[in-house]
Formats: C-alpha cells, sequence, structure tokens
C-alpha cells in the first residue's frame, strides 16, 4: 500500500479562498437600453418602449383614418394598393376604420445575451487567473455583451418584416431601420442590485 501526503492544501486553499472573496460584490452589469439612452426623434415613442415591443411583442389599437389606395398610375395598373399619405397619391380608394394591428415578438435582449455565455465564462477563468480586479471583470464583461447584443439584433431575421414594411424602410431587417435602437444599446456598472427593466 502507498500512502502520500498532501503538504500546502490548507495554504492553497485559504489563497483559492481571498481569490475567491475578492470577487465578491454588491456590484451588477446590467445590458439594454438605459434611461439615459432612452431618446428619439420621435415624441411618440421611446427607445426602451420599442425594444420592449420588439422583446414581447403587442397589440396596437388604431384608430383608424388612414388613407389608402393607389400611389401612381403604374401601381394602380398593377392593382398595388397601400397606405397613401394623406392627399398625395394617385387615387384614394378609402380611409381604414378603428382596427388592432398585431406587432409579432421578436426577442432580441435575453437571446442576444445569452450568445455570448461561453464568452463570460472566459472572461470571468481569465481574471481569476491573472487576479484582475472587480471592476475590470464587470467592464469585460459589459462590453461582450453589448456587443452581443447589437450584433444579435443585426443578424435577427424572424418572423420577418411585412412586405409593405420592408417597401417602406428599404430592408428587410425586422430590428434595423435607422439604426437609433440599435445605438440606443449600452451596459452600466451599478451598485446595488438593479432595478427592474426590460
Amino acid at each position: 500500500m502507498i500512502k502520500t501526503t498532501v503538504t500546502g492544501a490548507e495554504a492553497a486553499r485559504d489563497a483559492i479562498r481571498r481569490e475567491l472573496q475578492k470577487l465578491i460584490t454588491d456590484k451588477f452589469v446590467t445590458v439594454g437600453i438605459h434611461q439615459e439612452e432612452n431618446g428619439r426623434d420621435s415624441p411618440d415613442i421611446t427607445n426602451a418602449s420599442l425594444g420592449a415591443i420588439h422583446e414581447f411583442g403587442a397589440n396596437v389599437d388604431h384608430p383608424g383614418g388612414t388613407s389608402y389606395g393607389y400611389a401612381s398610375k403604374a401601381a394602380a395598373d398593377r392593382n398595388e394598393v397601400r397606405f397613401l399619405k394623406s392627399g398625395t397619391g394617385y387615387a384614394e380608394l378609402g380611409v381604414t376604420g378603428p382596427h388592432t394591428i398585431n406587432i409579432p415578438a421578436r426577442p432580441w435582449l435575453v437571446p442576444g445575451v445569452r450568445s455570448a455565455d461561453q464568452q463570460y465564462l472566459d472572461i470571468i477563468a481569465t481574471g481569476i487567473e491573472n487576479r484582475t480586479t472587480i471592476e475590470t471583470i464587470l467592464n469585460q464583461l459589459g462590453v461582450v455583451a453589448q456587443g452581443a447584443v447589437q450584433k444579435y439584433m443585426v443578424e435577427l431575421k424572424t418572423p420577418p418584416n411585412a412586405p409593405s414594411t420592408i417597401r417602406k424602410k428599404g430592408s428587410s431587417n425586422p430590428l434595423i431601420d435607422t439604426g437609433a435602437l440599435r445605438q440606443s444599446v449600452t451596459y452600466t456598472i451599478n451598485g446595488g442590485k438593479p432595478q427592474e427593466g426590460l
């Protein structure tokens, strides 16, 4: 029978405990559309509201009153009906009545953050190994999470926009129009438990 004796186990355990203790903090990284990034050119909706609509979907009760018809003679020849700006177009066919618009959910935040799970683990493991400060680790996590969400937004394809929306935007990407929503995604490091958000 071979007998072995391990020396220095207690010292190693204490050293590991000290390094882990350095990582205990009341700080959190939050990723999403923070209040300071919430502005839009439109007074009707904020970036956070628009982000929530895309993440969860929405039903919008529209009062009606939108003109529709043929935008041009060529459109009339093709029987291509579309919404018209009031007083414009080749021929107005009518005005919409009250109706509900269903906007499908296009989750972007939660799956965007999750798309970088392995990178987060690698950052933490490397940080522990290199004795990196918790502030540096949190900043690295924030940068990676922000980039992952923005990348996910660009790559998201389903559910697709309606053909009329694609024509209006000139793009088939459901979450990208002007880029304002994507640019509003940031990260922050907060002390204490973060307030509930999207």
